[in-house]
């Protein structure tokens, strides 16, 4: 499991102390500032939990310790991070600001980090991050922590992949650093050094789920469905409550082709996972009848998802199901009353994390943008595209924010015949199916021919279970395919000879 599959997961173990505040047990250790024997065992034992993403016992024991040490600063802080209910984020972060008096100062930096990137506030975040790796330059889980808020947060797998590498020269030994290295070079399409790191990190820990899990989950993004199927079943029979390959499975046999089946691992994998788990998942279970060009299922099924995250009082993920439901409508109006939905929901003042509420109204704006310019309504959409501006700015430096604004600029540019400029805002978006299909076109369009024909071929070859590419790269396969076979008979659609 890594990034692609929960958007706030920190599988990492933490050097931990004597049961004394303000110690650590080597050049490496982290400072721990609870004086309660019971909090310190009970969070020595929910980050080795959280290691090996057996996530719902890591949480638990994150609750006991700060239940047994409510002023355990740190320990409300991670759980903020760790946790995937955005309720739960708020409260906790609310409860580290409250205690922050009583923490030490590696974790007052921490704190600082982690409470302002919820609160959306991206600059400070980043100032308080460098000030606590530039003074604790040794703390290997200080780095990995900076590793993942990089690749999440930030968007940056080049950035995140230095910090992992740096935690691999602390320890090479530490397998989480490993693990998700493989998920950054993945995404950046280097699968032969992704394979290697897999290899590594299942050699450090060949009895966990986890490695499996990975192993399948990067064979499915470079193309490889059946060993992904394989190593999904193998994490599976090594831990039959590793939910998370349960779903795996149903992404697997999505991005097969094999709906009705995806739908049938869907629902398994939903039955059994916490209450944001299931409203995510069922997300992904919903974007099935996309696929398979059920437009009346798949509106039946994203508003079945949107009352239930507006229930659960998830605003972000009921605004995602209007969104994706926006995406594939075929007349404009009811795209944009979609999209209108989506907003009310981000507004409602639900206790979810400024910063995921940003990141939705950001998708939410880009969304209006690209239909409202097929719809021909440049007004529209030069407005949306005014607000989404606004909403970068005033959120510094946010990387998810910044690519939905790069994409929707791009999409202006490349509507007014901006092909260069559009080239320029689409490459910084380029693992965005909509993005990379448009660039494929202003490349084109820009004369730059060599470069459209190897992004067609990561187009593609993406496999990433978002509506995006839903939408996106099943037609595309299909226009490539009918180009390849009138334009040279002797290749197959994949482009080999026959």
């Amino acid at each position: 499991m890594g990034p692609s599959k929960l958007r706030i997961l920190l599988p990492a173990v933490f050097a931990f102390c004597a049961v004394q505040a303000f110690a650590h047990d080597a050049p490496t250790g982290m400072h721990i500032s609870t004086k309660s024997p019971q909090a310190h065992a009970f969070f020595e034992k929910g980050m080795n939990k959280m290691e090996m993403l057996h996530t719902e016992d890591g949480l638990a024991n994150f609750r006991n310790a700060v239940k047994a040490d409510p002023q355990f600063a740190l320990g409300h802080i991670l759980l903020t991070f760790f946790s995937q209910d955005p309720t739960e984020q708020v409260a906790e972060r609310e409860k580290a600001l409250a205690t922050r008096a009583s923490a030490g100062p590696e974790e007052k930096m921490i704190i600082d980090w982690l409470a302002n990137a919820s609160q959306a506030r991206s600059i400070p975040a980043i100032q308080a991050m460098n000030e606590a790796l530039q003074a604790y330059p040794h703390d290997k889980h200080l780095h990995w922590l900076a590793g993942w808020w990089l690749i999440l947060d930030q968007n940056q797998p080049q950035r995140a992949v230095a910090m992992f590498e740096r935690v691999m020269q602390i320890d090479p030994n530490f397998a989480d650093a490993y693990n998700e290295a493989a998920y950054c070079y993945a995404r950046q399409g280097n699968f032969d050094k992704a394979f290697a790191d897999i290899k590594r990190y299942t050699e450090l820990v060949p009895n966990e789920p986890n490695p499996q899990d990975t192993f399948a989950e990067i064979s499915r993004m470079a193309g490889r469905f059946e060993d992904a199927l394989t190593h999904y079943r193998m994490s599976l029979k090594l831990d039959p409550s590793f939910h998370e390959s349960q779903l795996g499975l149903g992404d697997t046999y999505a991005l097969m082709g094999d709906q009705a089946r995806a739908r049938e691992e869907y629902v398994k994998a939903i039955a059994t996972g916490s209450p944001v788990q299931k409203v995510t998942w069922s997300l992904q279970s919903a974007a099935t009848f996309v696929r398979e060009g059920n437009l009346a299922g798949a509106d039946k099924a994203f508003n079945a998802v949107a009352e239930q995250a507006h229930s659960k009082d998830f605003a972000n993920l009921e605004a995602e199901a209007y969104r994706s439901m926006s995406m594939y409508q075929l007349e404009a109006a009811a795209s944009m009353s979609l999209l209108d939905r989506a907003e009310a929901a981000l507004k409602e003042g639900h206790k979810v994390p400024q910063s995921l509420l940003n990141e939705e109204l950001a998708a939410v704006l880009r969304t209006r943008v690209e239909r409202a310019l097929a719809g021909n309504n440049k007004a529209v959409a030069a407005a949306a595209l005014k607000q989404l501006q606004a909403l970068a700015e005033a959120n510094g430096a946010d990387g998810l924010v910044e690519a939905a604004l790069h994409g929707a600029a791009g999409a202006v540019a490349l509507a007014e015949g901006n092909y260069a400029d559009a080239v320029n805002q689409f490459e910084e978006d380029d693992n965005n199916a909509i993005s990379m299909r448009s660039l494929i076109t202003a490349y084109e369009k820009n004369g730059q021919e060599g470069n459209a024909r190897r992004l067609g071929a990561k187009l593609a070859a993406l496999n990433v279970p978002l509506i995006e590419q839903a939408l996106v790269v099943p037609e595309f396969r299909k226009q490539r395919a009918a180009v390849t076979a009138k334009t040279n008979p002797a290749l197959d659609p994949r482009g080999k000879y026959r």
